[in-house]
């Protein structure tokens, strides 16, 4: 079922949810100024959109449950729905353990490696194109854009596969240290969290067809 065809009442959910998506990209977007221009202020902002989502899911989750009761309601959409907000909201919550180690790293000064700053940005900028791809796919249903995300996404961890060795190989080299190795580490892993959860959205909203 394509978004066109949605009831009225849907279909402005289903803009929301897209919107909510906009809010996350807002949020990483924020969250990689301030890791580049090392500016807590930019990581409070970031905390603020970050409520903002967290408030957006839960009114999202009530709408549908109510829209679920009505008789003539296609539930399985709803339900699809229902999951969408849920990996956005678990989505939002790995980039607040991005925010929090981007924030200590800010706060206390801890440096990361030239090759380091680049792969995280990489990273950074890579995730917010898939943030913008995904809220495009809900509202389109494009088949050519949910490949491009699947095929970003194996891409992507062929990427962070690479950094990982390359990350070992500065550690050993004692290029990188064991606080600046932990920041990264984890900074990584949340970002790759987040593309997943984006990947399992749109799956989960194409099988709803």
């Amino acid at each position: 079922m394509s978004a066109i065809n949605l009831n009225n009442d849907l279909r402005d959910i289903l803009e929301r949810i897209s919107g909510m998506c906009s809010k996350i990209e807002s949020m990483l977007s924020l969250c990689l100024d301030g890791f580049m221009k090392h500016k807590i202020v930019l990581i409070d902002e970031a905390r603020e959109v970050s409520q903002a989502i967290h408030n957006e899911e839960n009114e999202l989750i009530s709408l549908l449950s109510n829209k679920a009761t009505k008789p003539d309601m296609d539930k399985e959409l709803v339900k699809s729905m229902m999951a969408i907000v849920g990996h956005f909201e678990l989505a939002t919550n790995e980039l607040d353990v991005v925010l929090q180690n981007v924030r200590v790293k800010v706060a206390e000064g801890v440096l990361f490696s030239d090759k380091g700053v680049n792969e995280i940005s990489h990273l950074f900028r890579e995730t917010l194109t898939v943030l913008k791809t995904t809220g495009d796919i809900i509202l389109t249903k494009n088949d050519v854009l949910v490949k491009h995300l699947t095929d970003k996404y194996a891409s992507l961890n062929q990427i962070v596969d690479a950094y990982s060795q390359e990350h070992e190989d500065r550690l050993i080299k004692g290029i990188c240290q064991p606080k600046s190795s932990s920041l990264y580490l984890n900074i990584v892993d949340s970002l790759m969290k987040v593309v997943w959860h984006m990947k399992q959205a749109v799956n989960r909203f194409f099988g709803s067809r």
